[in-house]
């Protein structure tokens, strides 16, 4: 008897282990559980872009902050440019920048401001202080441009130019972050030839000084350069016969713009047309400024010399009555 449950214990066992496997294989729905389950939940990552515009209109500019957080903004720093080609900006230029309700205020204090040194370019706007730009409420910012700390020289060589301000805007976070963007705006900027004021006139110091042998009259003056005034190129002896009213003529050149001197000697008024011997000839000096505006200022006819006969001497007869 015992013989025969044997097998019929192990086809139970082998229904029982069957049973287990179909029960404990995972179905459609168990494998959804399971898949579930196993989904780890990642936060959505948000890049920072700072979304900065700059629409500018002459002198004036609208910042638009379209980012999705407030911004902060100053002008970095800024360019002068000639038909699209660098120009170094004069040394004494200042650029002044206002924001907001100060740009319709004249006498309002400007935010930032920077001079160019000479020499280089772009300015550099200096200072650290930034003013906010709210999402979707622009702002405005306004520049104006002075030339009174530029000499007359160097503003006559951009005098007419069509020139254009670049300036160039930058934006941060307002937490300071590292996010960041720049936008530029280009203005006009024409310079205005400066008014024409008359450079002061050679003064004669005294009369001219004979040397002991006759050979060379030594001729001094005075100049009166005033601040920005036209530089002295060179100085230039005239001379005519005394009385006469023609035009000078050029008998002598000083090279050198500082000279305050000028030694002027018998060969010298040899180049005075229909020269006649031991006549009197009536003298001046004459200022010859850099190219641009006034080109010379002359002084009085300030000196009387001869020439005796064929001596080759010269002989110095004082200041004309």
């Amino acid at each position: 008897m015992s013989k025969y449950r044997t097998p019929a214990t192990c086809a139970l066992a082998v229904l029982l282990l069957l049973a287990v496997i179909v029960l404990t294989t995972p179905n459609g729905g168990t494998r959804a559980r399971w898949s579930a389950a196993e989904q780890a939940e990642v936060p959505a990552l948000t890049m920072g872009v700072i979304g900065f515009d700059v629409a500018g209109a002459g002198s004036s500019a609208t910042l638009t902050n379209t980012s999705g957080f407030g911004v902060r903004y100053r002008p970095a720093q800024v360019s002068l440019l000639d038909a699209g080609a660098a120009v170094t900006p004069p040394a004494g230029l200042r650029f002044a920048y206002r924001s907001g309700a100060a740009c319709s205020d004249a006498k309002a204090s400007a935010q930032w401001t920077a001079a160019a040194p000479g020499g280089s370019t772009p300015v550099v706007v200096p200072g650290s202080t930034w003013a906010p730009l709210e999402r979707d409420r622009p702002a405005g910012m306004c520049l104006t441009v002075s030339t009174d700390g530029v000499t007359e020289d160097a503003l006559r060589r951009l005098a007419g130019r069509p020139l254009q301000v670049v300036t160039q805007v930058e934006a941060s976070s307002l937490d300071g972050g590292t996010w960041s963007a720049t936008r530029s705006w280009t203005a006009p900027f024409t310079v205005d030839l400066p008014p024409v004021t008359a450079p002061s006139a050679p003064v004669p110091a005294d009369a001219a000084q004979c040397r002991a042998d006759n050979s060379t009259a030594v001729l001094r003056w005075a100049w009166s350069d005033r601040p920005g005034g036209p530089a002295v190129t060179e100085w230039q002896v005239l001379a005519r016969p005394m009385g006469s009213t023609g035009t000078p003529i050029r008998v002598k050149t000083v090279p050198d713009g500082a000279a305050r001197t000028a030694q002027l000697g018998a060969a010298d008024l040899l180049r005075v047309p229909d020269l006649r011997s031991s006549e009197d000839y009536e003298v001046l000096v004459r200022a010859v400024f850099a190219a641009g505006g006034t080109t010379h200022a002359d002084s009085a006819y300030a000196w009387r010399i001869k020439t005796p006969g064929n001596s080759g001497n010269i002989i110095c007869e004082g200041l004309p009555s």
